[in-house]
């Protein structure tokens, strides 16, 4: 349960051109901040022969006195809660388009997923499992949670891990903003999905922001307002939270690349009210 939520917001990491700087990891400084904070945008999730954590955010981690996470699975409390959650929407194809609900069988049924899951689970787990079978991982046994890799690192063990969400929110968020016709539009086109989420993977662990603007554009099954409301919102939720959290102590803020960048991303967010936020290229 933990990867099935975590993994569902590798979709979502569309991002827009804010830099030629290619870097996921950002210093924040100034604003009265005694010591320096880091962002550092992650993709969720990746095959274990790709994955990697780049020495400078080991670096960073080692500098700052603890991290801050969109949610923390790991957290038992917060176990409990996504358990609690994981229940199927009886309405999910209420009124939709019977020959498009037939090629979605046939699809789920072509990637050995049963049809029946949607009277089992709700549509962010189907949408999970989707998203792991787009990386198409030589073990599937083997996939990298970042979030998790990060509180793994010796350089923040025993340090402090704070949310800036609840499993509440982003359990209810996807599942409001993918619907039937989302999947649909999702599924239809599934023999690319592997090749776009290759270059994805490519794109990131190269700090490629140009590329990954490029492949984000090409991810348009969800509406303008749904981007809203995955990004641009939650961003501007989170600077409500970050100033405080900066104040108390140095840390290490990990989030979804697609919060960094863009006019409204917390790159900009947190420059227009007074912070240094400049690139780690090494």
């Amino acid at each position: 349960m933990k990867r099935t939520l975590i993994s569902v917001f590798a979709l979502f990491l569309a991002v827009t051109v804010f830099a030629q700087d290619n870097t996921l990891l950002w210093k924040i400084s100034g604003k009265g901040l005694k010591k320096e904070s880091y962002l550092f945008g992650t993709l969720h999730m990746a095959c274990g022969e790709d994955f990697r954590m780049e020495d400078k955010v080991k670096v960073a981690a080692g500098k700052v006195e603890g991290l801050v996470l969109e949610v923390d699975l790991e957290n038992p409390n917060n176990l409990a809660t996504i358990q609690n959650l994981m229940k199927p929407d009886p309405d999910f194809f209420k009124d939709f388009d019977p020959k498009k609900k037939a090629l979605i069988d046939s699809v789920m049924k072509s990637k050995s997923l049963p049809v029946e899951i949607f009277d089992q689970a709700p549509p962010v787990v189907v949408l999970s499992l989707l998203t792991m079978q787009s990386f198409a991982c030589s073990d599937p046994t083997n996939i990298k949670m970042m979030e998790m890799e990060l509180k793994k690192l010796a350089e923040l063990k025993d340090k402090p891990v704070a949310e800036l969400e609840t499993p509440e929110f982003q359990i209810n968020l996807l599942n409001n903003l993918f619907h039937a016709e989302d999947l649909y539009n999702y599924l239809k086109d599934s023999d690319s999905q592997v090749a776009a989420t290759k270059k994805l993977v490519a794109a990131y662990f190269s700090e490629n922001i140009k590329d990954i603007e490029k492949l984000s554009e090409e991810m348009d099954y969800l509406s303008p307002e749904g981007h809203d409301k995955l990004l641009k919102e939650r961003n501007n939720a989170w600077m409500e939270k970050l100033p405080t959290l900066l104040k108390e102590k140095p840390l290490l803020v990990a989030v979804g690349a697609a919060h960094l960048v863009g006019e409204k991303g917390l790159i900009k967010l947190l420059k227009k009210q007074g912070y240094k936020v400049t690139p780690v290229l090494d």
